[in-house]
């Protein structure tokens, strides 16, 4: 016998309670973001009308750190909201991929090599784990 580290799919399912908490989460990232981003235009004119005192380069280094800083965020929300009309258009009951997580799994001899490799899945329903399958199939351990 041989014990391996495997991922592990942590998928949930999607009803209506998951739903709108994923889209009350989605909405609040994107306030704060905006947030953010009001932030950077009042406090980047006052860093840029400083660095300006202190020459060409410094302003222009200044500049373009605002920008990408406002760009970054700029795009981070647009995903949001393409997230957001994804989520909106999902049917109740669709298994959702969330995260990875890491498991021992035994290996012996004259195991199936391709169940091994199909991995496993927990299955969270409201926060409860509803299935765990293996290899495609359902535990019932």
């Amino acid at each position: 016998m041989l014990t391996i580290r495997q991922p592990v799919a942590v998928k949930f399912i999607l009803t209506e309670a998951t739903k709108q908490q994923l889209l009350e989460e989605h909405r609040l990232h994107i306030e704060r973001l905006t947030m953010e981003l009001d932030q950077l235009e009042r406090h980047g004119k006052e860093a840029l009308e400083q660095a300006m005192a202190q020459g060409g380069d410094v302003a222009q280094q200044v500049k373009e750190q605002l920008e990408a800083e406002k760009n970054m965020r700029i795009e981070q929300r647009e995903q949001l909201i393409q997230q957001i009309q994804q989520i909106q258009q999902l049917e109740l009951g669709t298994e959702i991929q969330n995260m990875n997580v890491e498991t021992s799994v035994d290996v012996r001899v004259g195991d199936d090599w391709g169940k091994i490799l199909m991995g496993a899945e927990i299955i969270i329903k409201d926060g409860i784990v509803h299935e765990i399958r293996r290899g495609g199939e359902p535990v019932t351990d």
